[in-house]
């Protein structure tokens, strides 16, 4: 018995550990580890600034199941809500627009923890599953900024956490696991391909084996429905072209009359055959190489899930395949998650790695697996630690290093907007100021507004850039993209200025 609890003291010790270190590394430079703010990113946060002041998004709508964003349905709202409460508390600025993604990113490493812990009845397999998704590449990169889509692997795996927990010891948890399952549904779009069908094959192997019964499958559907009909009701208004808002209260379930996002699957396409192999082929680029040209998603260097982890992840899909005593109904859910998301992949075009970022946790999972079968050779088990700890530290030296460099001056990013607006409230005391633009971008600097109280205005065009500057007040900026000075051929040189990065601050 003493072995026992000093075992005990033990696990938890390294518990604590392993979670300081998780959240020590995803919080050195946080939440300005990537100092811009991306286009998606900058897009749910003024919706979220609306709502939390107006109730209502930036097109007016009260309290959206599915929002429109750039003129069209585009963006789900679970991130948008949790923003909101954050900048209830916390006001309008970068940091409640990052902390719900570091939060659930958190969340969901102690919820691989102990769904590990609870599959395989082994606490210290269960720390050194924690540890690896720790020091996953993809879960410590979406971990500190914030895009909608990334919600989805964390409330799934919440989802199905809570459905395993219910069907092996405590009922009550089934019931609040559909719960979860219908809050997933409003996580990202695709989720109503996936979490249905999910559903519906767990039901029937559960049924099957007599784990649950119909009465406790009714009461789950009627949950599950319960919470998710607001947004498939917006999917079904959309879908049959009812031109019609439905309002619940203060609920907004919108229709839109452009809705680019059906362009994106399979479904719609025109020619279905060709875009199915052009599917299958980007399905498999993504996944092998772990690389989609979007640095801000993953680095090709290290990859999602470290490139060496493919080879373990193959070895824990035969070890799953052949050995049908390791099989319980966990591994079961994990399975059936990692063939509906690599489905997922095929039917939605032009996949990358956020698109399809429901494979990772299925792919952690089987990867682990892998590396835990493999570790049962003693001498391969330390250098196997050992390999994963050096591509850890080079892959964290690289992230707080050039990476973020990279990442702050790529396309889809603010290109120091944020710096620039910064040095000119603060520095330069200016507190009018002009953002001129000749790409789409002027997401970035609305998102802006709030946090130091300047006002601002956009310009697109020569005349009006020219009109303006002639007519400059004392207290205002002008904040210019270099590329909107290339493309007007205009020419700056007679005026102060200051150079930011890729952005001149006319003073």
């Amino acid at each position: 018995m003493k072995l026992n609890l000093n075992e005990n003291k033990v696990n938890r010790i390294l518990f604590v550990l392993v979670l300081l270190i998780a959240i020590g590394v995803r919080i050195i430079a946080w939440p300005n580890a990537i100092s811009q703010i991306n286009v998606d990113e900058a897009m749910t946060a003024i919706n979220a600034k609306t709502i939390a002041e107006n109730g209502v998004d930036i097109y007016g709508t009260s309290f959206p199941v599915y929002l429109e964003a750039w003129g069209f349905a585009g963006q789900s709202v679970m991130l948008v809500y949790l923003m909101v409460l954050f900048i209830k508390i916390f006001g309008f600025s970068i940091i409640s627009i990052r902390l719900p993604m570091l939060i659930i990113s958190i969340i969901s490493i102690i919820v691989f923890y102990d769904l590990v812990k609870h599959i395989f009845n082994n606490k210290k397999l269960a720390l050194c599953a924690m540890a690896f998704v720790s020091i996953c590449p993809w879960h410590l990169l979406q971990s500190i900024w914030s895009i909608d889509c990334n919600m989805f692997p964390h409330f799934m795996l919440i989802s199905v956490y809570f459905l395993y927990r219910g069907v092996t010891n405590k009922k009550w948890m089934l019931y609040l696991s559909m719960f979860f399952f219908a809050l997933t549904m409003y996580t990202y779009g695709v989720s109503v391909y996936i979490v249905p069908l999910f559903l519906l094959i767990c039901a029937i192997y559960l049924l099957a084996k007599k784990v649950v019964n119909i009465k406790q499958i009714v009461i789950c559907i009627i949950i599950y429905l319960l919470f998710s009909s607001p947004i498939l009701a917006m999917y079904v208004i959309n879908a049959l072209k009812i031109e019609t808002n439905i309002s619940i209260g203060p609920i907004t379930i919108q229709y839109f009359s452009k809705n680019a996002r059906t362009t994106d699957m399979l479904f719609f396409s025109k020619d279905i055959g060709k875009t199915f192999l052009n599917n299958m082929s980007c399905l498999l680029k993504t996944f092998f190489t772990q690389y989609d040209g979007l640095e801000w998603n993953g680095t090709k260097i290290f990859g999602t899930v470290y490139h060496i982890s493919i080879i373990f992840f193959f070895i824990g899909i035969f070890y799953f395949i052949k050995y049908k005593e390791k099989r319980n109904i966990g591994t079961f859910f994990f399975g059936v998650w990692l063939i509906l998301s690599f489905i997922l992949g095929i039917v939605i075009n032009g996949v990358n790695i956020n698109r399809i970022n429901i494979i990772w946790f299925p792919t952690l999972f089987f990867s682990f697996y892998g590396i835990y079968a493999v570790c049962k050779i003693r001498f391969l088990k330390y250098n196997i630690i050992a390999i994963y700890l050096a591509l850890f530290i080079c892959f964290v030296s690289y992230l707080y290093s050039s990476y973020t460099t990279v990442i702050g001056n790529s396309w889809c990013f603010s290109a120091k907007y944020i710096d620039a607006m910064h040095y000119s409230t603060k520095v330069l005391q200016k507190n009018n100021i002009c953002y001129c633009n000749s790409r789409n971008i002027d997401v970035y600097t609305i998102c802006q507004d709030g946090l130091d109280g300047s006002s601002s205005v956009h310009i697109h065009n020569k005349n009006e850039f020219i009109n303006k500057l002639q007519n400059k007040g004392e207290n205002e900026a002008f904040i210019i993209i270099n590329s909107f000075l290339k493309d007007m051929n205009i020419d700056i040189n007679n005026y102060e200025y200051y150079c930011i990065g890729d952005v001149y601050i006319i003073y």
